[in-house]
């Protein structure tokens, strides 16, 4: 039985990427052996867990000992990874068809400083479904012991507590689902399992209106708010009362009625020709909303998730890959697809969908459109002939002159250069950005998201400030300076003030361009 890496994975820098190369060369050596071999040698022995870390879903911290009978899948992981997100939609389908004899135990070793944070990681963990234990390993101590060098990374351990192999990247839900099979056939007779401390994140947190709002577009009557953890999709008039209610329940891909569409962890929001057009992530699609009756039909993507680089489509033909914001210039539709690291474009007449911008290589080089690198875009935004673009992993916000055909960098130095610093756009440094409005020609915000900010670029002067945060997580109204965010996803701009979706407050606030001031901006129902 053989696993070998075949897909997209999110490498670590090298202070990781050069620790424990024997025990890698180890796995790949166990790996290759016939796993039903009579005389197969001892699996070596899974490194036990860290102990004194924090985990979450589980009433106490496990040990091997609690998972002895039973095949583990260690999915070492970081939670703004795209790629790590597809993965537990793959190992969500393995834990249903396996039930108590398969647990997935999540390794979460954080790339991002704000990762480390165990408030926000509780709330990430809900917001993705993750039902199974997870274990915070935020000084990397089980990446290094288990040698793992990149985002998402799987160690599939049997029944007795043995290492078996490894997998890096995604795309790897048959070969998995082989070796899990194969290991439980293993087994001498039936063993009985004694069941597992769980005490899921989900069943702490108390029901709201608004469940991880993630995007926001607003038209000239209109506010659309994309009620992720719902999945429905909220059209709101401009002083906050509820017009319609699209979607909602349980995920699923489905058109129609707005009480009977179903959306799947939608994101992005764009209003235009009399249809609100909606990415809906979850489900590798992009949906439109009819303004008139309600209606949603489905405009591109075919349901499933696709790795194309290139060409050109019939729309409805393909699987797409994580699309995550849209920015509406007629007849284009502008896509980040975050899973694809590019920029592709639909036209919205002809139902043609092709590659717009990047090379599929995750990074930030800038250039010629098809040359530039992106690295999980994942929010967008018009400026007259320019589209701006919030590159979160590489935590940059990015031009594309949409009349020259060229990308440059405005602010962010890589995919492990990241921070919280003012000042010149050449000094500047920010953290896993996700949202982004242009204000004016000259001016734009954006969502700061890990350092829970709002922050302002002055494209004239090349620097930026910040407007309202105090860069670490909390719930707060009142002067910019003072009032707090967690995790705020979105912004759009209505009138004087800049509307932001604060995921993780469940919750839409306002920052007033002229006061400075930061407020609650309810829904009535």
């Amino acid at each position: 039985m053989r696993i070998r890496c075949r897909s997209r994975r999110h490498r670590l820098p090298g202070r990781a990427g050069a620790v424990a190369t024997s025990w890698i060369g180890l796995l790949v050596l166990v790996l290759a052996m016939p796993s039903l071999a009579a005389d197969k040698p001892a699996r070596p022995p899974a490194p036990e867990f860290t102990v004194g870390v924090d985990w979450v879903n589980v009433q106490r911290p496990l040990t091997f000992a609690d998972l002895r009978g039973r095949v583990v899948i260690l999915d070492f992981w970081t939670y703004g990874c795209v790629n790590c997100m597809h993965v537990n939609d793959e190992l969500a389908a393995l834990e249903r068809k396996h039930g108590d004899r398969l647990v997935v135990v999540g390794v979460h070793s954080p790339k991002f400083d704000n990762e480390k944070n165990l408030g926000t990681l509780r709330r990430t963990v809900v917001r993705y479904g993750r039902e199974h234990p997870i274990v915070n390993d935020v000084d990397w101590s089980m990446m290094m012991s288990y040698g793992v060098r990149a985002w998402p990374t799987l160690v599939v351990v049997d029944p007795a507590g043995g290492v078996v192999g490894y997998v890096a990247g995604e795309g790897h839900q048959e070969v998995l689902d082989r070796a899990v099979t194969t290991l439980l056939e293993e087994q001498s007779g039936t063993t009985e399992l004694a069941p597992l401390p769980l005490a899921l994140e989900k069943d702490r947190i108390q029901g709201a209106f608004l469940a991880a709002p993630g995007k926001l577009a607003v038209s000239a009557t209109l506010v659309a708010v994309s009620d992720t953890l719902h999945n429905r999709v909220l059209i709101v008039d401009h002083q906050g009362r509820v017009v319609r209610v699209v979607g909602g329940g349980d995920p699923g891909l489905t058109d129609g009625a707005p009480e009977v569409a179903r959306f799947t962890r939608p994101q992005g929001l764009a209003f235009g020709a009399g249809r609100l057009f909606v990415a809906d992530t979850g489900n590798h699609t992009i949906r439109a909303i009819d303004l008139a009756t309600g209606e949603v039909t489905t405009v591109a993507g075919n349901g499933t998730m696709e790795l194309r680089l290139s060409g050109e489509f019939d729309a409805r033909s393909v699987g797409m890959r994580s699309p995550w914001a849209l920015a509406l210039d007629p007849p284009w539709l502008y896509v980040a697809m975050a899973g694809n690291h590019q920029i592709w474009r639909l036209n919205v007449d002809t139902g043609r969908l092709a590659l717009f911008a990047g090379s599929g290589i995750e990074g930030i080089a800038d250039g010629e459109l098809l040359a530039a690198e992106f690295s999980q875009p994942s929010g967008l935004a018009l400026s007259g002939r320019s589209l701006l673009v919030a590159d979160a992993e590489d935590s940059a916000v990015r031009r594309i002159d949409l009349d020259a055909g060229r990308v440059e960098t405005l602010i962010g130095k890589g995919l492990f250069v990241f921070g919280d610093r003012d000042g010149s756009f050449d000094d500047a440094l920010l953290q896993h950005v996700l949202g982004v409005v242009a204000v004016s020609a000259d001016e734009v915000i954006v969502a700061d998201t890990y350092n829970h900010k709002l922050k302002r670029l002055d494209l004239k002067a090349r620097t930026i400030e910040t407007l309202a945060g105090t860069g670490q997580p909390g719930r707060g109204e009142g002067p910019g300076a003072g009032a707090q965010l967690n995790e705020p996803g979105g912004v759009a701009l209505l009138g004087e003030r800049v509307l932001v979706a604060d995921t993780n407050n469940d919750r839409i606030v306002w920052f007033d361009l002229g006061s400075r001031q930061v407020g609650e901006w309810p829904l009535a129902q």
